[in-house]
């Protein structure tokens, strides 16, 4: 509402008894009903407002859930910004609290947050109200409570950091923060519960790593207390805890299959690489096996990946396997070369052998070269021709083979359909004749002129069209012509209304 728009309807509220009798007078549409919320809180706190303060139950049941996530007007989020900076103006004005439940606030909080940029001064304007009014108010308070940075902690980052702001970002330090728990999500254990967060400067902080938690992903929640206008004070939050991975009791072996011969074992530290090379023939098997700690706790763990990966040093052919981990939690993979040469292609060489560890709680994802392996297949299986493996490389053309045109009629089969096509023309040109047509009431004014030449022109478009143009480009030129000739025919008719 403009100052001066608002002087003089606020003049004349005061001169009424009621103070609302004026203020009915918005009530036609929701933009003017929230304008008088607004002009409300300008009046007297003497007046009696309580029928414009019962408005703002009215506004409320009139939004629109979208979902059970948001709630707006039809009219857009501008709307309903200035909806809710006008409802609080008025609440506090009055000292009522507005007719709102929490779920509802949030939801409106929702709407009126889910776009970060405006594409008008007015709508960035009504955000701005709505914003303040949410932080300034006696009545409610919503609470931002976002993490500093990310969600995680370590051995090397052992606190947990919080963002606890109003919706302005202003920091609430006067509040108290409290995790009610923390549990494991796969295990659903609590490890931790009814702990205060310490104050910090802004932030609020937690050494979640006190309890030497194993590593993973734990749902927290948050409360947050200290004034009772707090609303939207209790949050879930989702934080992982991340470790390091180490290798132990790596051992390579060649297994021959008879068992006539002691396996031959080496073993190899990380990140050193095995000398020599093992071999894996139709006689005997290759063999890996290793163990996976946590490098901060001594525990045993097991990472959701875990390959082992052969790379074919001259073809580039790659094959990758899982290893599993046994009873024990001690991983092994074995190479028998008679049931794995489907993978291989049956192809021979020197393969180099990675092992590959990762994990989302993982702060040192592991890509190890451990050793060449000698791969040896039967002659008889060995493909004709080793194709290469790479995946990145140019993929043969695919050439399309389109359907071969149908054949055209004979030329005499055209020409006798085109005479026949042509011969009501003459057939007309004929009966004019007939009956004695003639030209001499024809007109030469300029508007029968480009009348008679547009008509024209359009069937010649028509042909054009047949032959070289599209769709889009005929219509253009046809509205050009059929605007044109649109005009000069209605001219001509008036001329020759005119002489009648």
């Amino acid at each position: 509402v403009s100052t001066k728009y608002l002087q003089i309807h606020c003049l004349e509220l005061t001169k009424c008894s009621s103070g609302t009798k004026f203020i009915h007078l918005f009530f036609c549409c929701c933009f003017r009903t929230i304008q008088a919320l607004e002009t409300a809180s300008y009046l007297s706190q003497q007046a009696d407002l309580s029928a414009i303060v019962e408005e703002i139950e009215d506004l409320v049941a009139r939004l629109d859930d979208l979902g059970g996530v948001y709630l707006q007007f039809e009219e857009g989020i501008e709307t309903t910004a200035l909806f809710v900076a006008a409802a609080y103006k008025l609440s506090d004005h009055v000292g009522t609290e507005p007719a709102m439940k929490e779920d509802q606030i949030i939801q409106l909080m929702n709407a009126i947050f889910s776009k970060k940029n405006f594409e008008t001064l007015s709508e960035a304007f009504s955000i701005a109200c709505a914003t303040g009014a949410l932080s300034r108010n006696r009545y409610h308070l919503p609470v931002i409570i976002v993490p500093e940075g990310s969600a995680a902690v370590s051995h090397h980052q052992p606190v947990l950091k919080l963002q606890v702001t109003n919706v302005m970002s202003q920091p609430l330090t006067q509040a108290s923060v409290k995790l009610d728990y923390a549990k494991s999500a796969s295990t659903k254990a609590t490890v931790l519960q009814q702990t205060p967060f310490v104050l910090s400067g802004d932030v609020f902080e937690l050494n979640f790593m006190n309890v030497k938690p194993a590593s993973g992903y734990y749902d927290f929640s948050i409360s947050v207390d200290g004034d009772n206008r707090f609303i939207a004070n209790k949050v879930e939050l989702k934080v992982k805890v991340s470790t390091e991975v180490g290798i132990t009791n790596v051992d390579l072996s060649t297994v021959d299959k008879d068992q006539s011969i002691a396996p031959k074992t080496t073993r190899v530290a990380y990140p050193a690489k095995a000398k020599g090379s093992f071999t894996a023939d139709s006689h005997q098997n290759f063999a890996l096996s290793f163990q996976l700690i946590d490098v901060n706790s001594g525990a045993e763990l097991t990472p959701h990946q875990t390959f082992v990966r052969l790379h074919n040093q001259k073809t580039g052919q790659e094959v990758v396997f899982v290893a599993e981990p046994d009873s024990k939690n001690v991983y092994k993979f074995e190479l028998d070369t008679s049931e794995r040469k489907t993978e291989f292609d049956s192809a021979s060489g020197t393969y180099t052998l990675y092992l590959i560890i990762g994990d989302a709680t993982l702060e040192n994802p592991i890509l190890w070269n451990v050793a060449d392996v000698v791969i040896k297949f039967p002659e008889e299986d060995a493909p004709s021709t080793v194709q290469s493996k790479n995946l990145f490389v140019p993929k043969p053309e695919i050439q399309h083979l389109f359907r071969e045109p149908e054949k055209r009629p004979p030329t005499v089969v055209s020409n006798t359909f085109t005479a026949l096509i042509l011969s009501p023309l003459l057939l007309l040109l004929i009966l004019w004749i007939k009956i004695g047509a003639n030209i001499s009431n024809f007109s030469f004014a300029p508007s029968t002129i480009v009348f008679h030449m547009g008509h024209a022109a359009m069937l010649g478009l028509m042909y054009v069209y047949w032959t070289q143009l599209n769709m889009f480009q005929t219509l253009k030129y046809l509205a050009i012509l059929g605007g044109v000739t649109f005009l000069a025919g209605n001219r001509m008719l008036a001329h020759k209304a005119v002489k009648r």
